[in-house]
C-alpha cells in the first residue's frame, strides 16, 4: 500500500486525494473529506490540479493529503480490427 503524503504533489502525475476539497465548513455546514481521483499537469506558473471534473484550488482546501494512484493496464486498441 502507498504511503499518504500532506499538502499537494509537485510532479506530473495521477494521485489519489484525499481532503476537505471546500474546507471543513462550507457555506456554514460541517463538510465530510473527500477522496477523489486527481490529475496533476505542469503549466507555466506551477501546477494545475483538477479532479472531478473541477480545477482543485489550494486555497480552498484543509488538510490536503495525496498518494500516487496506480492504475491498471490498459489494453491494446491500436491492433487490426479484425482481431
Amino acid at each position: 500500500m502507498k504511503t499518504w503524503h500532506k499538502g499537494f504533489p509537485d510532479k506530473e502525475g495521477t494521485y489519489w486525494f484525499y481532503s476537505y476539497r471546500y474546507g471543513k465548513i462550507s457555506c456554514g455546514s460541517p463538510c465530510d473529506p473527500e477522496l477523489i481521483l486527481m490529475k496533476v499537469l505542469k503549466c507555466s506558473n506551477g501546477f494545475l490540479y483538477s479532479g472531478d471534473g473541477q480545477i482543485i484550488w489550494e486555497s480552498e482546501v484543509e488538510e490536503p493529503h495525496y498518494q500516487e494512484a496506480i492504475l491498471p493496464e490498459l489494453p491494446d486498441l491500436k491492433g487490426s480490427p479484425n482481431e
